[in-house]
């Protein structure tokens, strides 16, 4: 058996026996220990074959064909395989999607949740197109064709039910997938042309699935939670506006509570931020501080970065009397969000939160009935008073007139509403009649 051996640099080296007595090393770079690992099992697979003098199967020899011509020109120094006689003597239409996306998700350093991306857009893939299909054989027409069966049956084909498709967000992330990895298979030259070139995959923000969630709701929840670790994952999520993950990775060491400031670890980018500790935070850190085991490390102990809390979450928000969300947890993040941006400059905000002002503006802001009736009433308040002051409105036009121009005690918004209002009062009260033609 192969064994796998990380260096100090992250680099994994596979050793492996070709033939009795002589082993050898085979440097895949910085890849997962899974991949290595299959890596590995398909040089075993390639020894046996050559001690054997027998032909390697369809899937390594695709393996084989996927290979650059620096790792390829080793097995054939270990006599492996036979030399390559030309780059145009390659038979790429034996490479099938399976074999490719296998290859080209274990191509290069990724994060676990590209990885998981990249899989399920593959098990679309091979679901639709078949896992033989030869990747040089799919056309432009027949990627439109995988859009479509996305957005009619991919989801009832997992689960078994009657046709449904993905939400639309959902389908242009992973048209974007496929044609990331099918852009792979062109740089290698595999395909001359990727079919999924025009395909639209630019991720949009779906209205209809943004929900702002009052503070009073989550307290709601937090209240009938199971758990403390439940309640802080709540509040984490909603006063601290943090991501899904985000909320269960956080430690103690980090939490500055006499100071009102945090550090947030994340596995996205940045990896560390500073962030405040806002008043609606506060009660519920120090409750799970007082609460938490002696010499406890991480603030909630229950679930793992990567666990599903789902359908728990959604029991929590059905016992608390609410009908569940879109979205549970990001729209926590995003209401926490749409709040510190109606007060705090968006850059700041942005920081805080560990994302961008034009994401945030894009996928996180909502626009609140709040705001807009705090902006009705405060144009009115501005408008009575003046008028409380200075008589009725039709008395004291001409003095208002005058006020707006002087002085600068108004703020530039309610001078535009103020205006208006005279323009109006200034109109006729009736108007000739017309004739619609």
């Amino acid at each position: 058996m192969a064994s796998i051996i990380t260096r100090a640099n992250g680099n994994r080296e596979i050793r492996f026996f070709i033939r009795k007595g002589v082993r050898k090393s085979y440097y895949p770079g910085k890849v997962t220990k899974k991949q290595a690992e299959s890596i590995g099992r398909k040089l075993e697979e390639l020894a046996f074959c050559a001690r054997h003098n027998q032909t390697p199967d369809l899937e390594l020899s695709a393996w084989l064909l996927a290979l650059d011509g620096k790792d390829h020109a080793k097995l054939v120094s270990w006599e492996l395989v036979k030399p390559r006689a030309s780059e145009k003597d390659e038979q790429p239409e034996l490479l099938t999607l399976a074999t490719w996306i296998e290859t080209y998700i274990g191509k290069g350093n990724r994060k676990p949740g590209t990885i998981e991306q990249l899989e399920r857009a593959g098990t679309n893939l091979t679901t639709f197109f078949g896992k033989d299909k030869p990747i040089n054989q799919i056309s432009p027409g027949d990627a439109e064709d995988y859009r479509v069966w996305l957005q009619t049956e991919a989801k009832s084909v997992a689960a078994g039910k009657d046709p449904e498709g993905l939400a639309h967000n959902t389908v242009r992330r992973r048209i974007g997938r496929a044609k990331e990895i099918f852009s792979g298979a062109v740089k290698h030259r595999h395909i001359d042309a990727n079919p999924f070139h025009d395909e639209v995959a630019a991720v949009g923000t779906n209205v209809e699935r943004q929900a702002f969630i009052p503070q009073d709701w989550i307290e709601r929840c937090i209240k009938v939670a199971p758990c403390e670790d439940w309640r802080i994952i709540l509040a984490f999520a909603r006063y601290a506006g943090m991501r899904s993950h985000e909320t269960r990775i956080q430690r103690w060491d980090d939490i500055d509570i006499p100071n009102r400031r945090m550090v947030v670890r994340s596995h996205k980018t940045p990896p560390t931020r500073v962030c405040p500790i806002g008043p609606e935070l506060l009660p519920h850190l120090m409750r799970a501080r007082e609460m938490a085991p002696a010499g406890a490390e991480f603030v909630q102990t229950r679930y793992r970065a990567d666990s599903n809390v789902g359908t728990t979450l959604t029991k929590i928000v059905e016992r608390a009397g609410l009908a569940p969300w879109p979205k549970l947890l990001q729209n926590l993040r995003a209401s926490r969000e749409t709040e510190l941006l109606a007060r705090f400059p968006a850059k700041d905000v942005a920081a805080w939160l560990g994302n961008s002002v034009p994401v945030a503006m894009k996928h996180y802001a909502m626009a609140t009935q709040a705001s807009f009736d705090r902006a009705i009433n405060e144009s009115c308040g501005v408008v009575h008073q003046i008028a409380h002051q200075s008589g009725t409105l039709t008395d004291c036009q001409e003095h208002l007139h005058h006020d707006l121009h002087q002085t600068d005690d108004l703020e530039s918004a309610a001078k535009d509403v103020i205006c208006g209002l005279l323009t109006v009062a200034d109109s006729p009260v009736s108007y000739p009649a017309r004739t619609r033609t």
